[in-house]
């Protein structure tokens, strides 16, 4: 079974849809949010749903274009959730500006979550009066480490190619190592721009070394990706932020990607994709909420 996250432009909180087969995805809540922000600015934006080492799904949210910490709540069950918090992840470090587009991955090895997010950091410089929803800034990949979700290591770089990046995104590879997709932040938001499109690099060790990266795989003027298996293949969403809809690739062995169509929710936003079983998740509640 899939669930996708995701907020949208008319309402900045959680939406879910949910699929059996990957392919057509039916919103639930009648397309209404399942939850609202409840702490900090009080929206959640670019939601990331993943399962944590007591079982439970934990959501991240990027708390506002400015805030430099993330939202955070556990479910049992997608319907019901925790009590919201704030995780500093950047609030000690000095000049930085954001926290967006937050997710997490497991280091097998270790034991340890990784939590990746994108950061402007300039000391001395303040977020008020930046246009971060329209202009370019330099952005890197950032990450921390907890074990339990309560305690966090102090946060470092995760990625950096040398030039501006954002909305990373992280799955482990069945023969050993991680493929991570994320966009390439150079460029104007502009349809003749270059850059502004998704690239894909693989890893053997969280924090690199990092293979070549691979790309584009999509058009320019594409953000938020997410990847999911289904039926062998990769499947990578993402997100045509100035047009008003999604895109799909579908690759084998993740080199090679041709384009995929997929039935998504009208509206969505920055989404990501769960990959979870009819055992964990209690299939009846989506189906409750899909029919409302």
């Amino acid at each position: 079974m899939y669930v996708v996250s995701y907020f949208t432009d008319a309402d900045e909180a959680l939406h879910l849809a949910y699929s059996h087969d990957g392919e057509e995805f039916a919103p639930v809540n009648g397309g209404r949010p399942v939850l609202r922000g409840t702490v900090g600015t009080g929206r959640l934006r670019d939601p990331f749903i993943g399962l944590g080492p007591d079982g439970l799904f934990h959501l991240l949210a990027t708390d506002g274009w400015t805030s430099p910490y993330i939202v955070h709540a556990t479910s049992a069950d997608l319907v019901s959730w925790s009590e919201q918090r704030l995780v500093p992840v950047m609030a000690r470090v000095q000049g930085a500006l954001n926290a967006w587009a937050p997710e997490f991955f497991l280091d097998r090895a270790t034991g340890l979550y990784h939590l990746i997010w994108s950061s402007v950091v300039e000391p001395g410089a303040t977020a008020e009066g930046r246009d971060f929803e329209h202009l370019t800034q330099d952005h890197r990949i950032w990450h921390c480490t907890t074990e339990d979700f309560r305690t966090f290591s102090a946060p470092g770089i995760f990625f950096d190619p040398g030039h501006s990046v954002i909305d990373a995104t992280v799955r482990e590879l069945s023969g050993g190592g991680f493929l991570m997709a994320f966009k390439d932040e150079r460029g104007v938001n502009d349809i003749a721009t270059a850059h502004k499109d998704i690239h894909l690099t693989t890893f053997d060790v969280p924090g690199g070394p990092y293979a070549t990266p691979n790309g584009p795989v999509t058009p320019s003027l594409a953000e938020g990706p997410s990847l999911f298996r289904r039926d062998g293949d990769w499947i990578m969403i993402f997100d045509h932020f100035l047009e008003g809809r999604y895109g799909a690739v579908r690759s084998r062995d993740g080199g090679a990607w041709e384009p995929v169509l997929l039935g998504l929710p009208e509206g969505m936003r920055h989404a990501s994709v769960l990959e979870t079983s009819a055992s964990v998740l209690e299939v009846s509640a989506l189906d409750a909420l899909a029919a409302r």
